[in-house]
């Protein structure tokens, strides 16, 4: 295989993608049935699995916190264990949102009412 020297066109775009970490589908099937934590915290939380842009399904917290740990892969943050899930929110089945949950949550706001 000849790698491309800087200036010359980059591989076809028909080429499978990198295959990312060694041992990262691995890493991922260990919290397969598991709960995990994040970090030292000893909260334990639901796993869900997430496609990353690769395509590979990478473990995260069901309740999105701590979604992606800042400049550290998942596989040094995220630690699977068999302990009982006890976050309020994965067993709440509560999951981050940036809205409301219904149309009829959200208020009016009536502008004929306003001075301008």
């Amino acid at each position: 295989m000849t790698v491309p020297l800087f200036g010359e066109t980059a591989p076809e775009a028909d080429s499978p993608p990198p295959a990312g970490v060694p041992g990262e589908q691995w890493a991922a099937g260990q919290f397969r049935g598991r709960a995990l934590r994040i970090g030292r915290n000893r909260t334990v939380h639901r796993v869900s699995f997430l496609p990353d842009e690769r395509g590979v399904e990478i473990p995260a917290p069901d309740c999105h916190t701590g979604y992606f740990a800042v400049g550290r892969p998942w596989w040094r943050v995220y630690t699977p264990t068999t302990d009982r899930v006890d976050c309020g929110l994965c067993l709440n089945g509560h999951r981050g949102r940036s809205g409301p949950e219904s149309p009829e949550a959200q208020l009016a706001l009536p502008l004929d009412t306003i001075p301008g």
